[in-house]
């Protein structure tokens, strides 16, 4: 791993590690037991010694993995893995609950533009309400998850995918926008 700035990581001795990785910033990385990180993910924690980046037990970031507090929060929970390429960033925190699955090339954007009046958009601030996403979600490839969603509890959202607003616990969800289609029924799970 390679660090720059002043950022403190604590790792567990059993953390997996690539030398490729970066950690940079002025906050705190905290990496559990047996996480995994991948070659070439970016672990930065902005320019505030408050902003964390939390991994817990048994997780993965998968290679090229991007996550960026932008002095926010960002928290993962145990088991849960973020594919490749994927970014999360953490202007208002971004909450990803134990057993998720992130799909590659996803884009989770904890805060989002100001648009109102006739002042250019860049002069007008920003929102950071931030994402939560609960426990065994799981987001196909390329989804795009927007500032202040919650995705419920066991929610499957299809590949390609933007989330523009909250999704209730265990629905089948996707589209552009992303709707919630139908409830997950035991006929969803296949006895392989």
């Amino acid at each position: 791993m390679r660090r720059s700035d002043t950022v403190t990581v604590k790792a567990a001795p059993s953390a997996r590690i690539a030398d490729t990785v970066i950690a940079r910033g002025q906050g705190t990385i905290i990496l559990g037991d047996y996480v995994t990180v991948e070659d070439y993910v970016l672990l930065d924690t902005g320019s505030s010694p408050s902003a964390t980046i939390t991994i817990a037990a048994r997780s993965k970031l998968k290679h090229g993995a991007v996550l960026r507090t932008y002095d926010g929060q960002i928290a993962v929970g145990v088991r849960s893995s973020i594919g490749e390429y994927s970014i999360l960033a953490g202007h208002g925190g971004v909450r990803i609950g134990s057993a998720v699955i992130i799909g590659g090339h996803c884009y989770f954007s904890g805060a989002d533009h100001i648009f109102d009046g006739r002042l250019a958009v860049r002069f007008q601030g920003e929102t950071a309400r931030g994402i939560t996403v609960g426990d065994g979600a799981w987001f196909g490839a390329q989804c795009i998850v927007l500032d202040g969603v919650v995705v419920g509890m066991g929610c499957v959202v299809g590949a390609g995918s933007v989330v523009t607003r909250s999704l209730r616990s265990n629905m089948l969800c996707f589209g552009i926008p992303c709707k919630e289609i139908r409830p997950r029924t035991q006929e969803d799970v296949k006895d392989w």
